[in-house]
């Protein structure tokens, strides 16, 4: 081994770097008792760091932090070992000796990931094995090129590999996650590398529209068919004639048309309100939902049989605190976005950036965009510093005082969500959350699109 001399400043630079990665970090000496774990071992097992430091896996597995491990054994060779965890995580671990001059052991360097994820992502590239590569490669590239969807974390990158397998197929996709993921967003990518692409790309949310209206919106309707039909007009899904439809919320579509929508799907026909002759329907369906449509199912509030013929291919998208890595490169796209848009040149400091990391995102991604312009609009100095982040984000790292005085806005926009945030969790639906909160339907719907529920 040769020896390297560092000076003090690059031997900080150096932890600064290992304590930013996302990538668990140990170091323990030659009896096996860790020394050093990086924030990124504590994130991946749930387990403080204050926890690990100091003890040696056989200790920790004494105490029951560690359930089960497959060696125990330290070598002089590089070894892989597997834990699992009391916090239920199973932990991959590769560890490596470093010698001295003399050949001796001085420590041991082992890096520290979750086995799930390795699992997860060996298993999406294996159900490519069977697809045109040269295909896929092109799509790969164009998913890449665009701007719309930003992110490299693992998870990020398999769900980009799944996208461009079905995106040039006719497969019913039903896209499920959180408020905020980009569900719409990879909805437009999946369109726009689609056979479809020179086709409308037309959203309904089946939310937002009032349940009495719901039926002409989709279908269409003809003169005289009702009060106030003084001439034909063609319906959403008629619109969308050669091109994809995104039935976005599609949770909050009233049963009795869940019966009729199943008959479109199948027949690939549709009459208008008050017509007699079938109009032929060509377009691929695309569905989004954040709620768990199974257990809607479960309750009678979701039809089984069109919960089966929209699942054909599903397309999960985890919450932006489950791909953390993509915090940095999204921060920095809305960032420019929002500079550009507002004529000036900000930038964000390390230690904001740490602290946009750190926090869970309830609100995923579109809270994230709106953080971003807030900071851009707010901020005071070139550089948005840490004071500048909303309280929520900063914790204890801004100062509060007893009986602070907070702009009415920002009080009522608190008040909001976490009343709102109430009602979603209390009841099934948004349209009974917003019976009980006494505001029309499509109003409920703007505020949580807003305030990033």
């Amino acid at each position: 081994m040769t020896s390297i001399a560092v000076s003090p400043a690059k031997q900080e630079f150096l932890v600064q770097a290992v304590e930013q990665s996302y990538e668990g970090f140990l170091l323990a000496d030659p009896s096996g008792r860790i020394f050093y774990a990086n924030q990124a071992v504590e994130n991946i097992s749930g387990i403080s760091t204050d926890e690990i430091v100091g003890r040696t896996p056989k200790e920790m597995e004494d105490v029951g932090i560690i359930i089960k491990q497959s060696m125990k054994v330290l070598k002089k060779d590089p070894l892989t070992i597997s834990q699992k965890l009391s916090t239920g995580a199973e932990i991959f671990i590769t560890s490596k000796p470093v010698f001295d001059d003399s050949g001796q052991i001085v420590c041991y360097v082992s890096n520290y990931r979750e086995l799930s994820a390795l699992n997860e992502l060996h298993k999406e590239h294996h159900n490519l094995l069977n697809i045109n590569y040269s295909e896929l490669q092109q799509l790969r590239a164009q998913l890449l090129k665009t701007e719309d969807w930003i992110g490299n974390s693992y998870k990020t990158k398999a769900l980009k590999e799944k996208v461009s397998k079905v995106a040039k197929t006719e497969a019913i996709l039903l896209i499920s996650g959180e408020s905020g993921v980009g569900k719409e967003v990879i909805s437009k990518t999946i369109h726009k590398v689609s056979d479809r692409r020179n086709g409308p790309f037309i959203q309904i949310n089946c939310g937002a529209i009032p349940e009495s209206l719901m039926e002409a919106e989709l279908f269409g309707y003809e003169k005289g068919a009702f009060t106030g039909a003084v001439s034909a007009k063609p319906g959403l899904l008629e619109v969308a004639n050669g091109g994809s439809v995104l039935l976005d919320e599609i949770g909050e579509m009233p049963l009795n048309l869940q019966v009729k929508l199943l008959r479109v799907i199948q027949s690939k026909e549709i009459t208008r309100v008050g017509g007699t002759t079938p109009k032929k329907l060509d377009v691929r369906f695309l569905a989004a939902t954040n709620r768990d449509l199974q257990v809607l199912v479960e309750q009678g509030n979701f039809r089984e049989d069109l919960y089966y013929r929209l699942n054909v291919i599903p397309i999960s998208i985890p919450p932006l605190r489950e791909r953390k890595e993509d915090i940095p490169s999204l921060s920095q796209h809305f960032l420019k976005k929002y500079s550009e848009k507002y004529s000036v040149n900000k930038k964000l400091s390390k230690e904001a950036e740490r602290m946009l990391c750190e926090y869970s995102w309830p609100g995923n991604v579109r809270q994230l965009e709106n953080t971003m312009e807030q900071l851009v609009i707010l901020s005071e100095t070139v550089e948005i510093q840490l004071n500048d982040l909303p309280k929520e984000m900063a914790g204890n790292n801004m100062t509060k005082s007893e009986g602070e005085i907070i702009p009415l806005k920002q009080l009522r926009e608190m008040t909001e969500r976490e009343m709102i945030k109430l009602a979603l969790k209390r009841y099934s639906s948004i349209r009974e959350a917003a019976k009980h909160l006494e505001v029309d339907h499509s109003t409920l719907v703007k505020k949580i699109k807003k305030l990033g529920i």
